[in-house]
């Protein structure tokens, strides 16, 4: 009892940490604007596409799509510029001391209004008394429905050929875990519907449990029977893996749970208990689990390297601190650069790599570009948008294959 009411305290004092702070403490006006930087962004990318347009890499028609695709970006992206401010000028300590009064006493309050305070002397309840309360909590359902059940069984004993009833009547037997009555009204069903793969299955499955949990004999010749009508039905795999698992008959269990495995979804809850059955198969086997084609593939490889370096007649208007960037930017779409590296001009020759751990945008990554033109430009200012008397060199274009393609700087931007 005493370590409850220490930890509620504990949670109350927490609470109060967390909010008298903020109201002792003073503060001014905080104004922000979330769309400055895009702005700055979509200006520089409008620059490039000028640029690009003035040094012949876009011709007219792929220069007004690229603006037009910028000009719509920018509006979904950006929108109306929004600000915000807060002006708190004085701490409010009254709101703080009320607070500070208010609030472990209303957790009381509320506590003992709506909660239940008796609980805190119950005493744990033992696992023998949680399984008798299942018991109990199972014959009351099982009371509850009886006359159900006997109406419906009365009814169908008068139309034999109803399979879906019978069907409907053998997996009420089963929840309330009458499992030889639910085997006979199986057997009944199954004779009016003998093409239910799932119907086998359950069958098959009850019968089981009324064998002492062997499936050996009739609950497998039902599964295999399911699996000729549907060869990749899940349950019906299950049981026949697990029949032949039993029987020693490891191979062929082996095959029924790859086959499963194969089918099933890779957030299956059914996923891991297959994974370990198929394990300890073929452990007892004897033979080696094989490599999946997954870990046979080679990775394809996605990015681009080389060497960027200077052309020895522009070697000399080189300001050894100027800003070096090389980057990769899609031949289709946006402008904006797929993959960026930059370094300073001392470091040429230099050696980059491009991929998609240096995508500017998770949404516009090199992977995702089928072809690329690769740019290596020495801006004298610093600023990532091409100006007047700034280096550059332009590739032709290329896939982003994992291939090496070095970059002669060779040009002065007009």
């Amino acid at each position: 009892m005493g370590l409850f009411w220490v930890i509620a305290l504990v949670l109350v004092v927490g609470v109060l940490a967390l909010i008298l702070p903020a109201l002792l403490r003073p503060n001014g006006t905080v104004k922000t604007d979330a769309n400055a930087e895009k702005r700055e962004i979509f200006r520089q990318q409008f620059d490039e596409i000028d640029q690009d347009k003035i040094n012949g890499v876009l011709d007219a028609t792929q220069y007004e799509v690229a603006k037009s695709e910028m000009q719509r970006r920018m509006l979904d992206e950006i929108g109306e510029t929004t600000a915000a401010g807060i002006q708190i000028t004085q701490p409010d300590r009254r709101l703080a001391i009320i607070l500070l009064v208010l609030l472990p006493l209303a957790a009381f309050l509320i506590y003992f209004k709506i909660g239940n305070p008796a609980s805190i002397l119950i005493t744990p309840t033992s696992p023998e008394v949680i399984v008798a309360q299942t018991k109990v909590e199972h014959s009351a359902m099982a009371g509850d429905i009886e006359p159900l059940l006997n109406s419906l069984k009365s009814k169908l004993e008068q139309n034999p050929g109803d399979g879906t009833g019978w069907a409907l009547l053998a997996r009420s037997y089963v929840e309330i875990r009458r499992h030889a009555e639910a085997v006979s009204a199986y057997e009944k069903a199954v004779k009016a519907t003998p093409d239910d793969p799932q119907l086998l299955a359950d069958y098959a499955d009850a019968l089981a449990v009324v064998n002492g949990h062997s499936l050996a004999g009739k609950p497998e010749a039902l599964a295999n029977q399911a699996l000729k009508l549907d060869p990749h039905h899940p349950k019906a795999l299950m049981l026949a893996a697990s029949a032949a698992f039993d029987r020693k008959d490891y191979k062929q269990a082996i095959s029924l749970w790859e086959r499963l495995q194969k089918d099933l979804p890779a957030d299956s809850a059914m996923l891991p208990e297959v994974k370990g059955s198929l394990n300890e198969a073929y452990a007892l086997s004897g033979k080696k689990p094989p490599v999946s084609s997954a870990q046979n593939a080679m990775p394809v490889a996605v990015g681009v390297s080389g060497v960027v370096r200077i052309a020895p007649a522009l070697a000399s208007k080189i300001d050894p601190a100027a800003t070096v960037f090389i980057f990769a930017r899609a031949t289709q779409g946006p402008p904006m650069p797929v993959a960026i590296e930059r370094t300073t001009a001392k470091n040429l020759p230099y050696t980059y790599h491009l991929d998609d751990s240096s995508a500017m945008s998770p949404d516009h990554k090199l992977s995702l570009a089928g072809e690329v033109v690769l740019v290596a430009r020495i801006s004298k200012t610093g600023d990532a948008k091409p100006q007047s008397g700034d280096l550059q060199g332009i590739t032709a274009t290329l896939k982003p294959n994992g291939g090496v393609v070095d970059i002669d700087i060779n040009q002065i931007v007009p």
